[in-house]
């Protein structure tokens, strides 16, 4: 017979259990890739739904934005995109929504029919640090509180800025390029040694700005104190004005600020701000100007600096800024009017260099408008039309300031038939629009020929010519524009008219790339052989008298 048994089995729970757990790792993986690709449609779909209504431009990441698209030199690479998006372009740098201005079409339009709605400037984590990690700016560039800009604005073209005032100065801008000229000769005719233009050109205009703004002269002196002081007032600017040009990830994606601390970029920028506030309440000393005043303020004869008027003399609500913002408003026009001169000067001598024939065609119009071995004035320069035109072309090729300081949108605006929500940043890349090929032929040559013949445009015209726009356009255009031309100007005269310059020798040509900050300077510092073209008449004032304004 046969004999049954019943045969029980016993499940493989481990095999059941990977089973299971592989059923769970799939579901999960399907629910990611689910949720990832629900995300990425969600985000497009808002995405085409937003862009319909904007400038074309490229197409952002997520969080990000359309930081990828730039590196380098940003007034390039943003030229480089807007070539393929057009002069009004469309960015979103990481939550930040922003259009930049690329061409001369686009900037007339801009300044002309949205001057007013872009007349604010954004926060940022440099400009909050320098007013003190205040948000409320109080300084002219950066305030966007209309009414305050509106006040500051007034006083400083009534005190500053006026033609009066502008004249009264004349006597110090004079005196400061005098006294670094004959420097110069004297260190030709002794050692021989090459010229570093830029040094030169920054003590200039170093001195021209503090002597009009408080009576001081660094540069050019053998007094210990003041080499000290010196270097301290270059290592101030050379700080503020890196940390100005700086992209900080936290002015852009707020919640990804904490890199900015674990990049050590906030201690940087305190320190940075610290050095430059402790230097310059040692230069402006108002307790000291504020005593000066009042001693001779019945004097006839005496004639207050920048620092002793703005102390004295209200705004027009009837109010005196407090010693801290006075600092930060002097300090403000101090860097912006040192640096930038200086640099456009030492682009231009280092275009003139490569084109020798242009320094020829410069030097012959000098030796016509001056007749003598004196110095160029800023009498005769209405009859310099070629020289102007150099440094127009500079302006056009080499702007200081390539990319404006940036505006912001005080409220939803529309432009070009575009919608721009309010905080919409606006840059305006003024190299790009001053090599916009639809205005310039031959663009990137440099060609002062080109404003010969067409004199008319006018680069201090705050709205006229949007093709040469390097103090910018509109309302906050640079208050300081004619400082600042006239100084380069003028500098420029007195080197071609006093001086032969050559290339050192074993040096055939000059490193043109760029170095970038808030200025936009050469790389390497141009250094150049100088000789005498005569001897300057006796008339003119030794370099060792000190010139107190």
């Amino acid at each position: 017979m046969f004999s049954s048994q019943l045969v029980i089995l016993e499940p493989d729970t481990a095999s059941i259990d990977r089973s299971m757990a592989s059923g769970s790792n799939e579901v999960f993986a399907a629910l990611v890739v689910v949720a990832i690709a629900s995300f990425v449609l969600i985000y497009l779909y808002a995405e085409a739904r937003k862009r319909q209504r904007q400038p074309p431009g490229p197409w952002p990441w997520p969080v990000i934005g359309n930081f990828p698209a730039l590196g380098g030199l940003l007034h390039q690479s943003l030229a480089t995109l807007a070539a393929k998006y057009g002069g009004l372009m469309y960015l979103r740098l990481g939550s930040l929504p922003c259009i930049v201005i690329s061409t001369a079409k686009a900037a007339k339009e801009f300044y002309q029919t949205n001057d007013a709605n872009f007349s604010a400037r954004p926060t940022r984590l440099a400009y909050t640090m320098f007013n003190y990690n205040e948000v409320n700016y109080k300084t002219l560039a950066l305030t966007s509180d209309v009414h305050h800009w509106r006040k500051l604005r007034r006083f400083f073209n009534t005190e500053l800025f006026s033609p009066g005032r502008y004249a009264a100065q004349q006597t110090t801008r004079a005196a400061e390029i005098e006294h670094m000229i004959k420097l110069l000769m004297e260190d030709c005719k002794t050692t021989g040694d090459a010229v570093d233009v830029r040094a030169w050109l920054y003590g200039v205009t170093s001195n021209t700005m503090t002597a009009i703004f408080t009576g001081k002269r660094y540069f050019g002196t053998t007094d210990a104190k003041m080499k000290i002081e010196r270097e301290n007032l270059v290592k101030m600017n050379n700080a503020l004005f890196e940390i100005a040009g700086a992209m900080v990830i936290g002015d852009f994606v707020p919640y990804l600020s904490f890199i900015d601390r674990l990049q050590g970029t906030r201690a940087k920028f305190q320190k940075a701000t610290d050095e430059a506030e402790k230097f310059t309440r040692k230069v402006f000393d108002l307790d000291k100007h504020r005593q000066q005043y009042e001693e001779r303020k019945n004097d006839p004869s005496y004639v207050p600096n920048v620092a002793e008027v703005i102390l004295h003399t209200p705004l027009d609500d009837g109010h005196i800024p407090s010693d801290k913002d006075m600092l930060k408003i002097l300090q403000e026009f101090l860097n912006a009017g040192t640096e930038t001169s200086a640099t456009l000067a030492e682009w231009a001598m280092a275009e003139l260099i490569t084109n020798p024939n242009l320094i020829k065609r410069a030097q012959a119009e000098l030796d016509g408008a001056v007749h003598s071995h004196r110095l160029v004035e800023e009498a005769d320069l209405p009859n310099l039309p070629f020289l102007q035109a150099i440094l127009k072309e500079t302006y056009r090729l080499h702007p200081p300031v390539p990319l404006l300081i940036p505006h912001q949108a005080n409220q939803a605006t529309e432009l070009q038939g575009y919608h721009l929500p309010a905080g919409t940043m606006a840059l305006v890349n003024a190299w790009a629009i001053q090599r916009d090929p639809s205005v310039y032929t031959n663009p990137d040559t440099f060609d002062p020929g080109r404003f010969l013949e067409h004199p008319e445009v006018n680069h201090l015209s705050a709205s006229d010519y949007f093709e040469l726009i390097p103090f910018g356009a509109g309302r906050r255009m640079c208050p300081g524009y004619n400082l600042g031309n006239t100084s380069s100007l003028l500098m420029l005269a007195n080197l071609l008219y006093v001086f032969d310059w050559s290339l050192p020798d074993g040096k055939h040509t000059v490193d043109m790339s760029e170095h970038m900050g808030l200025t936009v300077g050469l790389k390497t510092a141009l250094v150049l052989s100088a000789k005498p073209r005569f001897e300057l008449d006796e008339a003119c004032p030794s370099p060792t008298a000190i010139h107190n304004p």
